[in-house]
């Protein structure tokens, strides 16, 4: 027999909030929050002492903003499972997207599943990749979600950009950091392709209709070595340890910029081949209609060290 594997750090609102102050967040923050609640050890009261800690550092001037994405209510034919039984006339059934009632996906979290469930709490539009918010500035993050060009400048990652926002990794990896998908919609690294994606809506006799929308093929394969560059390239951020959870505060304009010029030099996915459940895939080698009013003189420009270039 074995013993019992170590003791898993206990960990407390105050512990949660004093953190955060060390990451910078204060009083009028406006944050986009990645959580995973394993990584901290035990928190002693689950997701809700997340919110409350975030609460308390931001304060009631600050603006909390988390993914509330559904991937569950994607068309059938995009499904990867291979043990299903088939599944004819399904799709009518699916259930239509309800900013109120559709619950977060499992895999998301359960402090954005909490936080889209606040009284006062406001959530965008999209069907799949909604985000939702609470604050001062919660209606002007997700009060316009377009269905088509989902993760771009014109919905709520392009309202973040636009207030300055900070992308907090609470436990989480680079490859959950979804404002790095706006840097995929402002270069055309080679292999970027668009396309048209099925989203679903009420249609007649109660029966969901499903309607297409051009779409860029996102990718975040690449996403923790991007983050990987932009911290050896002394990019900002500030990292903190919270419980067995390592914490991070991230700016989102410096660290689109990198992205962007990163992906540019390095993405190459001409190799690669479209997911099931899109049509009519194209390249996307020129200009999208949604590009970021970006003034790079603002900021620093951080270049990739020697050590950080792809050899390929």
């Amino acid at each position: 027999m074995t013993g019992p594997g170590p003791a898993r750090p206990v960990v407390t609102r105050g512990g949660i909030a004093r953190g955060l102050r060390t990451l910078g967040v204060g009083p009028g923050s406006v944050v986009l929050v990645h959580t995973s609640l394993r990584s901290f050890g035990y928190v002693a009261g689950g997701a809700q002492t997340v919110h409350l800690a975030l609460r308390d550092a931001l304060g009631p001037d600050g603006t909390l903003v988390v993914p509330a994405f559904t991937p569950q209510l994607c068309h059938p034919s995009t499904w990867l499972r291979r043990d299903l039984a088939p599944h004819s006339g399904v799709a009518a059934e699916m259930p239509v997207y309800d900013p109120l009632r559709t619950p977060v996906a499992r895999t998301v979290g359960a402090v954005p599943d909490l936080v889209r469930s606040l009284p006062g709490a406001l959530r965008s539009s999209h069907p799949h990749v909604s985000f939702a918010a609470e604050g001062p500035l919660a209606a002007t993050v997700v009060g316009s979600h377009p269905d088509a060009w989902r993760f771009s400048a014109q919905g709520p990652l392009g309202r973040l950009w636009d207030l300055d926002a900070t992308v907090l990794m609470l436990g989480t990896g680079w490859d959950r950091c979804t404002a790095l998908h706006l840097a995929e919609y402002q270069v055309a690294y080679p292999g970027r392709r668009a396309g048209r994606w099925a989203l679903p809506r009420a249609g007649a006799d109660g029966a969901t209709d499903w309607y297409d929308v051009p779409e860029l093929l996102v990718w975040e394969g690449d996403f923790p070595a991007v983050g990987a560059a932009y911290e050896e390239a002394g990019g900002p951020v500030r990292a903190v340890r919270v419980g067995d959870a390592v914490c991070r505060a991230v700016p989102v304009r410096p660290l689109v910029r990198f992205a962007a010029r990163r992906m540019l030099a390095h993405r190459d996915l001409r190799r690669g081949v479209a997911p099931p459940g899109w049509r009519d895939v194209v390249d996307a080698d020129g200009p999208l209609p949604v590009l970021l009013a970006d003034r790079a003189d603002e900021e620093r420009v951080y270049e990739e060290t020697p050590t950080t270039r792809s050899t390929t």
